[in-house]
C-alpha cells in the first residue's frame, strides 16, 4: 500500500510540461514599385506574383512592405487569399511628397495608386486596435518625405519603415525610430528597408532599442523583434522585378 501512495504522490507532484513556443514568421519585402527608380520591373519582371507566391509559401504572421503602390498592395492580398484562404488586413501609409513648402501622398506612376509603405497582418492577429503613420521630421532636402508606420492587433504591435539614403537623415530618423520601438515595447515586431547594414557606419544597429534584437539579409533590409519573442530562423527569397530579396525571419513565441 505505501508503494502505490508513494507512486500517487509522484505522479501528482510531476511538473506539467512548458508549452512549446509557436512559429511567427514575419516577411519583410521591398518591391520597387515607384515606377520611378531604376530597380522598377528589373529585368523585365513584374515581381507582384512572386511576391504573393511568397507569402503563401512562408505563411507569415506579419509581412511588411516597402516601395509598394497602394492598388498593388490591396491586389496582393487579394491573390494571396485566393490562393491560400488566408486572410490578410492590409494598414497602409503614403510616403509623402514635398512641393511647394506643401507634403501630399507621394503618387505611383501609371495611375497605381499612392506609394508607401504597409503592414500586413493575418486574421488570426485580430483586428488592428490602433495605427501610428507619419512622416520623419528630419528628411535629406528631396521630394520624397520618409515614412513610418506602426499598427496594434491584439497583443502584437507590427512597425515598418524606409529610411533615407543620406546622412545625417538616415542616422536622425534610425534614432526616431528606436524611439518608436521602445515606445510600443516587448510584443512589438518590425521589419523594413533602413538602408543601413550590420556592420556599417552608421550601423544598422543603432536603430534597435533596448532589449530588443534584429536580424539583417546581409544587406539593407532587417526584422526587428522585442523580448517578448526569440529567434528560430530565417531565409531569403530571389524576387525578379526588384533589387532586393524577400527576407524571412521566423520568431518564437510563447
Amino acid at each position: 500500500m505505501k508503494s502505490v501512495l508513494a507512486a500517487v504522490v509522484l505522479i501528482l507532484g510531476t511538473a506539467a510540461p512548458a508549452a512549446a513556443a509557436a512559429d511567427f514568421p514575419v516577411l519583410q519585402m521591398n518591391l520597387c514599385r515607384s515606377g520611378v527608380a531604376n530597380c522598377f520591373n528589373q529585368g523585365g519582371a513584374n515581381p507582384m506574383a512572386k511576391a504573393a507566391s511568397t507569402i503563401v509559401a512562408v505563411n507569415p504572421a506579419v509581412v511588411t512592405l516597402n516601395e509598394s503602390c497602394s492598388s498593388e498592395t490591396t491586389k496582393l492580398a487579394a491573390d494571396v487569399k485566393a490562393q491560400s484562404g488566408r486572410v490578410y488586413t492590409v494598414v497602409w501609409q503614403p510616403v509623402g511628397k514635398k512641393e511647394n513648402g506643401k507634403t501630399t501622398p507621394y503618387p505611383c506612376t501609371s495611375g497605381r495608386g499612392e506609394y508607401g509603405i504597409a503592414v500586413l497582418a493575418r486574421q488570426d492577429l485580430g483586428a488592428v486596435r490602433a495605427r501610428e503613420g507619419g512622416y520623419y521630421g528630419p528628411q535629406d532636402g528631396g521630394a520624397e518625405q520618409r515614412a513610418y508606420l506602426c499598427a496594434e492587433f491584439g497583443s502584437v504591435n507590427a512597425c515598418t519603415t524606409h529610411l533615407s539614403t543620406k546622412r545625417p537623415a538616415v542616422e536622425q530618423q534610425c534614432q526616431d525610430l528606436k524611439n518608436l520601438l521602445a515606445k510600443y515595447g516587448t510584443g512589438t515586431v518590425f521589419g523594413g528597408d533602413l538602408n543601413l547594414r550590420y556592420p556599417g557606419d552608421p550601423s544598422a544597429q543603432a536603430c534597435v532599442p533596448s532589449g530588443s534584437f534584429r536580424k539583417g539579409d546581409g544587406g539593407v533590409q532587417h526584422i526587428i523583434a522585442g523580448g517578448a519573442f526569440g529567434f528560430g530562423s530565417s531565409g531569403k527569397t530571389s524576387i525578379a522585378g526588384t533589387d532586393h530579396p524577400a527576407w524571412r525571419v521566423t520568431l518564437t513565441r510563447n
